[in-house]
């Protein structure tokens, strides 16, 4: 999502006089340049011949750790090429920007001079009243939203999902769900398929943020299982939870590092809900279900994203390390 890293980035940032984002121009001469989840198809070869100006390497994904992630699907599953080219651009720039708390400490290990600025999501985005109570029907709304091919993450909360089967109503904001249940990895497809037939589901096809969120202001609960057994799902962002909460609508997230960062600086204790296990979903579905703060729930967590998550926040973050490079 190269617009949320550059334009809602520079949108800010161009509005002072201190520093000026623009997308690279091979004729022009810059101070720095900054490769935006890009490493491969001769990013290394450019990276090299830009010694005139400080380059910053911005990592998104743990390309680095490949053991563990064998149940991820293919599509997704971190190549040996890719880890390569991620370390040769991880050390060889003068900086790294990771996308995450907890990517920065694995970036750290290939280049000390490594930074955490957050994703982000823009300020005319942020707020708004969500309309309904989270429960319609004698159902909890619940949402999920995400690319098919990681509804795998789902099966983490099957048994929850299934005691309260009869008491929510799961919204899925998704693409080619059919296609994508194919080629999970094996099993992953046929018990989701299961599950899925076995709950109150409505599929919302996927079109943009804008359409994301008119969907989110009709009420619920966030949700993200995370399998965090494989490292890779260890180092997401924050995103998924945020842009639900940036809705209004309250989280219910497993112990992913970057929803725990959320938590940890939310004002309501129930804005962001973590559960480790089984039983704390189960916990977390009632208490929703109960309606309890609702109001002041969902207030924390537009305000966490208000003060943390929003565009014109995070470009201050940005700009401020591209300016500590540049001063020195």
């Amino acid at each position: 999502m190269h617009f949320m890293r550059f334009a809602w980035i520079a949108n800010h940032v161009n509005q002072g006089a201190e520093i000026g984002y623009e997308l690279f121009k091979p004729w022009r001469k810059y101070d720095a340049v900054v490769f935006l989840k890009s490493m491969e198809m001769g990013c290394d070869r450019l990276l090299e011949s830009l010694k005139a100006s400080r380059v910053v390497f911005e990592a998104n994904v743990d390309y680095y750790t490949l053991r563990g992630n064998e149940s991820l699907p293919q599509e997704i599953l971190p190549s040996e090429a890719q880890r390569q080219a991620a370390i040769r651009m991880t050390t060889s720039a003068d900086k790294i920007i990771a996308s995450s708390r907890h990517l920065a400490g694995i970036c750290s290990a290939w280049n000390s001079r490594t930074s955490w600025v957050p994703d982000n999501i823009p300020d005319r985005w942020i707020g708004g009243k969500v309309s309904q109570r989270p429960v319609r029907g004698g159902r909890l709304q619940v949402w999920w939203s995400g690319m098919a091919s990681k509804l795998g993450d789902l099966l983490e909360i099957e048994k929850p999902l299934r005691i309260f089967s009869d008491k929510i109503h799961l919204h899925l904001v998704t693409g080619d769900l059919p296609s994508a249940l194919d080629r999970l990895p094996e099993g992953q497809g046929t018990r989701l398929r299961r599950l899925l037939t076995d709950l109150q589901v409505t599929i919302h096809r996927f079109r943009d943020v804008p359409s994301l969120l008119a969907l989110y202001s009709s009420g619920g609960v966030i949700i993200s299982p995370r399998q965090l057994a494989n490292p890779y799902n260890q180092s997401h962002t924050e995103w998924k939870i945020t842009l639900g909460m940036a809705a209004g609508l309250p989280a219910i997230a497993s112990p992913q590092p970057s929803y725990l960062d959320v938590a940890e600086i939310a004002d309501h204790p129930k804005a962001v809900t973590i559960c480790a296990s089984d039983a704390d979903w189960c916990d977390a579905f009632a208490e929703a279900m109960g309606d309890v703060d609702f109001e002041d729930r969902s207030r924390a967590s537009l305000d966490v994203v208000q003060r943390h998550y929003a565009s014109s926040v995070v470009a201050k973050m940005h700009s401020r390390e591209m300016l500590e490079l540049l001063s020195e």
